[in-house]
């Protein structure tokens, strides 16, 4: 049996990890976009800008592939194993879509896609 789905939507998004460095207030941008449980997994150090830029640039990705209304805490990041997935809060909308998500990064950027498929 074959199962049947559509691509509802494709986002990119691309942040300069050197702006996520100068900023002032790191953690208030973290509170900003990334759920609790989000903020709990953010990485002490260096790597953190790294992570707060990828996981933004992520979520903005979603949000531009998405078909309806979505803000950033309507879903988390986690990871599964080395890759990226998207858990979105509502079971309703866990069981109608299935996000399809890459990042990738240097030490100037950070860039994330995003394809959305509705389940049939």
């Amino acid at each position: 049996m074959q199962r049947k789905a559509f691509i509802a939507g494709v986002g990119v998004d691309i942040v300069e990890i050197g702006e996520i460095k100068k900023a002032r207030f790191k953690t208030r941008i973290a509170e900003y976009f990334l759920t609790k449980k989000e903020q709990k997994q953010m990485p002490k150090g260096s790597k953190f800008p790294q992570y707060l830029a990828s996981r933004f640039a992520l979520k903005e990705a979603v949000i531009k592939a998405f078909p309806e209304q979505l803000s950033p805490f309507d879903f988390r990041i986690e990871k599964q194993g080395k890759r990226p997935i998207v858990v979105f809060v509502s079971k309703e909308r866990n069981k109608k879509y299935l996000v399809f998500a890459s990042l990738t990064h240097t030490a100037q950027i950070a860039a994330a896609v995003a394809v959305v498929h509705v389940k049939k």
